[in-house]
């Protein structure tokens, strides 16, 4: 099986996990400004982390494994930005 089209399906990936982590700070944001303030940094890191993956993934071409930092680092990001979401509720 080859990797053919691997480095762009991650970094699409990467994209979209991207965009719906700031697509739910936003909407925290707007529906409670003080707590949703909070939630903003749920995405600041998944963005951090997921342009050092796709820098990396461009200059190797085969997607490297997650670092434990990086993946600590994504999960308490989640982790965040769904207290934000119970809070809210």
């Amino acid at each position: 099986m080859s990797s053919g089209l691997q480095a762009q399906r991650t970094e699409l990936a990467w994209l979209r996990t991207t965009l719906s982590s700031w697509a739910v700070g936003l909407l925290a944001l707007k529906i409670a400004f003080p707590v949703g303030a909070v939630a903003l940094l749920g995405p600041l890191a998944v963005t951090v982390v997921a342009h050092r993956r796709r820098r990396r993934l461009r200059a190797y071409g085969v997607p490297p494994p997650l670092s434990r930092a990086e993946g600590m680092l994504v999960a308490g990001a989640c982790a965040v930005i769904a207290i934000a979401g119970a809070v809210l509720i």
